[in-house]
């Protein structure tokens, strides 16, 4: 892939867990939903699909509304706080951000310029694809992550 691309995602049903936190949170907050949806995925016999991925639908200065998950294979029901979703069925601009979670918005900012250039305009709810497990890579500067920005 080169560093940019544009790409047509397809709609994929989704296990996720909604949000609100302050944004020095987000880390702690994400992997206890991850947790969270993997045991509810599981315990109704749904079967996960790819790396899990957060989606952003309200990044302010200090609090953060997004939702963490995974697809799945087939409509989830819903379990308690983990709810049945779905991502994709849009165009996105995608790259991949080869580093630290916390050097992301560096990657936001050239993504954002780059789709302008392209005479396209960014819309909202972007998302991003954890590529790397941390806990297998403990090295930073090594994961990597796939970052979609729908765009209109």
């Amino acid at each position: 892939m080169s560093d940019y691309e544009f790409r047509q995602v397809p709609r994929q049903d989704t296990a996720v867990v909604p949000l609100h936190c302050n944004v020095n949170d987000i880390s702690t907050v994400m992997g206890e939903a991850f947790a969270k949806v993997f045991a509810a995925v599981t315990s109704s016999g749904g079967v996960p699909v790819g790396p899990v991925f957060s989606r952003y639908f309200d990044f302010g200065d200090e609090t953060v509304d997004f939702e963490a998950g995974i697809v799945v294979t087939a409509p989830f029901r819903g379990d308690g706080e983990v709810r049945a979703s779905t991502i994709g069925d849009c165009e996105a601009a995608v790259t991949v951000h080869v580093g630290p979670y916390d050097t992301l918005s560096s990657t936001y900012e050239a993504l954002q310029a780059w789709i302008e250039t392209q005479g396209r305009t960014p819309a909202t709810a972007m998302w991003e694809v954890y590529l790397t497990d941390p806990d297998q890579e403990p090295d930073p500067s090594k994961w990597r992550t796939e970052v979609y920005w729908p765009v209109e």
